[in-house]
């Protein structure tokens, strides 16, 4: 993977979670991570991606180092206890001395974002940037990073003292200074917490019947990058059948016009990758009894996702996969690329008989 620049916004929701749960793909040896200011939400997203990205799930065997502050009260306790109650994780903080002082008002701030990740074939992958280990830093703040591979341009020596230069402040956090830190957060909340911690917004949405049919998108499906479909209650015994809108078929680079055929069972056969997961058996399918394609998703024993009432994603990568994720239909993530796909005019209902809606991010 080359080094390249990671752009996020409200209308491209989430890129600094998605580089992150790129260069953790190919496994994981090591995750350290310095952010300025750090929410439960954000911590539990990067867990999620930690977890996936160990082998056989085994994350208590791989180190974690977590630093970050207590600047200004932003930083969540609930997060530091988070990552306290993990295994095989050494939480630092900066801005005890403030706390020594009664203040949570540092007199130098500690403002570092760096992640830092060893990779299970010794290669270290980094990104470095403007975004906080939030729940907004993940999703629709504005926010710039370089991400990808040590090498030429950012070799490995270079890499472990940017990181002992950063993290320099910090010391390990004690179960004195959390509860000295609760307490001065709760006696003197700040307004610089509001920027970082409060929930993404729920987009204002017209009824679905107002937005037209996806299969009615005259679009090069093939020009964006993610897909994403509501779900509401999950077909089969597993609860992993999803309906498809007709034409989806067109984003996994398929091209399908035998809408007369009552039953095709391969239109499509997209590899779908979730961390170091890979399932190349879920070939997306037509029904003509209810006139839409069809995907059998993995099931969590799989290594999947619980797929009822979420946003299920579909992430364009290379040689024909796609990553997989599935977001609480009311997380940050989900009200993320609603409301991206919303505001760019690529909002779409499912089908005719359906209130489910679906989207397309670039």
């Amino acid at each position: 993977m080359a080094v390249m620049l990671v752009v996020q916004n409200e209308l491209r929701p989430s890129a600094i979670q998605n580089a992150l749960l790129d260069l953790m793909r190919s496994g994981l040896s090591q995750v350290r991570v310095c952010s300025a200011y750090m929410s439960k939400m954000g911590s539990e997203i990067l867990f999620d991606a930690i977890c996936r990205s160990t082998p056989d799930d085994d994350q208590e065997s791989i180190p974690k180092t977590i630093v970050t502050s207590l600047d200004f009260g932003t930083t969540e306790p609930a997060a530091l206890r988070f990552w306290q109650e993990k295994a095989n994780c050494h939480v630092l903080v900066a801005g005890v001395a403030s706390l020594e002082r009664g203040s949570l008002v540092p007199r130098t701030a500690f403002h570092p974002k760096l992640y830092v990740f060893n990779q299970r074939d010794g290669a270290l992958a980094g990104l470095v940037g403007s975004a906080n280990l939030t729940n907004r830093g993940l999703t629709i703040n504005s926010e710039v990073a370089w991400s990808g591979l040590s090498g030429a341009h950012w070799p490995p020596q270079k890499v472990e003292a940017a990181w002992d230069a950063a993290v320099q402040p910090a010391i390990p956090l004690t179960a004195s200074i959390l509860e000295q830190y609760q307490v001065l957060r709760d006696r003197d909340p700040s307004p610089p917490r509001i920027e970082e911690l409060i929930p993404v917004p729920t987009p204002t949405l017209e009824r679905s019947a107002n937005y037209p049919l996806f299969r009615d998108v005259a679009a090069d499906l093939g020009e964006f990058g993610q897909l994403w479909i509501q779900s509401l209650g999950m077909q089969g015994g597993a609860k992993t059948q999803l309906e498809l809108p007709r034409g989806a078929h067109r984003f996994f680079g398929a091209n399908f016009e035998d809408y007369q055929i009552e039953r095709v069972d391969r239109i499509a056969e997209p590899r779908l990758v979730s961390g170091r997961q890979t399932w190349s058996d879920r070939p997306l399918t037509w029904h003509g009894d209810n006139r839409m394609e069809r995907i059998n998703l993995p099931s969590q024993a799989m290594g999947g996702f619980r797929y009822q009432h979420s946003l299920i994603l579909f992430r364009r990568l290379a040689d024909n996969a796609f990553e997989l994720r599935a977001h609480p239909w009311d997380s940050d993530s989900a009200r993320a690329y609603l409301e991206a796909s919303r505001k760019a005019g690529l909002l779409f209902r499912v089908g005719r008989n359906s209130d489910r809606l679906v989207g397309l991010v670039p």
